[in-house]
Parts: C-alpha cells; sequence; structure tokens
C-alpha cells in the first residue's frame, strides 16, 4: 500500500515543518510520497489521482476541515482508499468527534502503524460531499467572515468564530426556508441555522447535533428558529456545550436520510466544513460508509 501525505502548505507553517521532518523520521527506509497543494481544489485533484489508480493507498491530510473536505471530494466511494487526519489546521472540528483522542493523538505519527480502522458516512449535497457538516443560514456567513479573517488575522481555535459572529450578528439572522425531511414537508417558515450533520463539532468547537455518529447512516438535524440578536447571546453558550435542545421553542431536531431545500431555483450558500459553497434546490443526503478511515490508536 502507498503511503502518501497531502499537506496543505497554509496550515501551520511551523507544524509543517516539524511534520515533514517527523514523517521521514519516522517512515525511514520506506517508500512515501509528500504531495504539497498548490491552491484551492488541489488537494481533489491529488486524492483523484490515488483513488482513480485503484491501486491500495492511505492518504495522510495534512491540513485543516478544509484540506480534508478537498481531499474526500477526491476519492469518496473508492475502496482502494484509506484515510487518515493529521490536524495541523486551525478549526480541526472533524477530529473532535473522537472524544477518547487528543489532536496529539492524531499528530503522534507512531499512532498509525497500528491504526484503527473505521468505516464512516458522509453527506452529499447535489454531488458535492462532506464529511463532518453541512449547514445553511446565519453560520454560513459567520464562515464567510472566518475565512476573511484567516487571512488577516493569524489566530486559531473558536477566537476567529467568535469574533465573525459578532461581525455577523449586524445583519438579518433569519430567512425563510421551505424544508423536506425525507418524506414529511415543514410548512415554511423562518429560521436562523439549518445543520446536517455526520460529526459532531462545527464552527470551532460548537456542537449542534450532540447525538450524531458517523458511522449510523443517518444525517442527524437541528433546525433553530428566526431567533433575535438578544437571544443569540444567551443560546451562544448552550450551543457550543450541545445543551440548546432545552430551548423547545426555538431548537428542532430530527433524523434523516435525505432533506431537500426548495429554493424557487435561487442560489443559497452552504457552510461544508468550513467552506462556502452555492447550490439551488439542494437535495442533502446520507452517503453510508462512504470512505474508510485509519485512526491513531493508542496503547
Amino acid at each position: 500500500m502507498k503511503d502518501v501525505f497531502i499537506v496543505n502548505p497554509k496550515s501551520g507553517k511551523n507544524s509543517q515543518y516539524e511534520l515533514i521532518q517527523e514523517i521521514k523520521e519516522h517512515f525511514q527506509g520506506k517508500r512515501i510520497i509528500i504531495e504539497k497543494t498548490k491552491g484551492p481544489e488541489h488537494a481533489t485533484f491529488i486524492a483523484k489521482k490515488y483513488a482513480l489508480s485503484n491501486e491500495p493507498v492511505h492518504l495522510y491530510v495534512c491540513g485543516g476541515d478544509g484540506t480534508l473536505h478537498e481531499v474526500i471530494n477526491g476519492c469518496a466511494e473508492k475502496e482502494n482508499v484509506t484515510i487518515s487526519v493529521i490536524p495541523i489546521g486551525t478549526g480541526n472540528d472533524f477530529v473532535k468527534y473522537f472524544e477518547g483522542l487528543k489532536r496529539e493523538d492524531f499528530l503522534n505519527l507512531a499512532n498509525y502503524s497500528d491504526p484503527e480502522y473505521m468505516d464512516c458516512d458522509l453527506i452529499k449535497v447535489n454531488g458535492e460531499y462532506s464529511i463532518n457538516t453541512v449547514s445553511f443560514g446565519f453560520d454560513v456567513e459567520v464562515a464567510r467572515q472566518v475565512n476573511a479573517l484567516k487571512k488577516n488575522i493569524k489566530t486559531e481555535g473558536i477566537i476567529p468564530y467568535v469574533l465573525s459572529t459578532l461581525i455577523s450578528l449586524r445583519k438579518p439572522i433569519g430567512q425563510d426556508y421551505q424544508i423536506q425531511i425525507d418524506t414529511k414537508k415543514l410548512p415554511k417558515g423562518k429560521y436562523g441555522f439549518l445543520v446536517f450533520a455526520n460529526g459532531k463539532y462545527y464552527g470551532g468547537g460548537f456542537k449542534p447535533c450532540p447525538e450524531a455518529n458517523i458511522d449510523d447512516g443517518w444525517i442527524d438535524v437541528c433546525l433553530i428558529s428566526d431567533v433575535k440578536r438578544h437571544q443569540i447571546v444567551r443560546l451562544a453558550k448552550k450551543y457550543q456545550e450541545g445543551n440548546h435542545l432545552q430551548y423547545k421553542d426555538l431548537v428542532m431536531m430530527y433524523q434523516a436520510k435525505t432533506v431537500h431545500l426548495d429554493t424557487e431555483n435561487e442560489m443559497i450558500y452552504a457552510n461544508m466544513d468550513g467552506e462556502v459553497k452555492g447550490f439551488k434546490n439542494p437535495t442533502i443526503e446520507i452517503v453510508e460508509k462512504a470512505i474508510r478511515l485509519a485512526l491513531p490508536r493508542i496503547s
């Protein structure tokens, strides 16, 4: 099996340099390939190149959630590909799902000598895959602000998300959506947040769907109605902890195989693993066991 490291050079430059040195030391004497991305969607191109070879390949994704998103879209549903995540990005929300593992466990290459394997579901929106979450509404504006801040300010973790939330609060929060969850058509209504989760965490550590599982064959759905600005402040801490479900007047939870948003052919924007994408009339569906993960094993 080929060991290929897809490295995003823009993800933590010091971490990247140290990682490459560690790769060379840990895999000394073995044939490894290090591929550095050169721009947007290059990671997808690299992953697709190895996926289409049909030869067994272990792709180590070295970057943040955006790099992981790109790689997944190059190799989803390809049985010859195994994925490991080396989280040297800023948010790294996907790996937070594995609550028995720390970020350092994913960074330690020795933990992949005898990894734990897991078949992971993916969410697909009009042909594009997401491994962690897909969302519409207020947090798409937040994601756009986060991406802008990261270009101008060197900051990590939840800080850029908090700052971006404060900036985004200057704009209207709720929008009208026509939603169908499997065969159930909801009345058209105004929502501030629509989150479709495979993993548990997004947005730098918020927990919209605390019961989500990446291998249960379901999309966990969190719909939050048209909250007001003063309610956002009250809700934010609970939302981060996953305790927002207690607000029954604001929060609705579902599980689904397929969700459809009727936008009357108007373009709306989604936050997919932190990447902002535009869609008309998006259909969100679960794709079961679409990628194989190799997780660090702690002795």
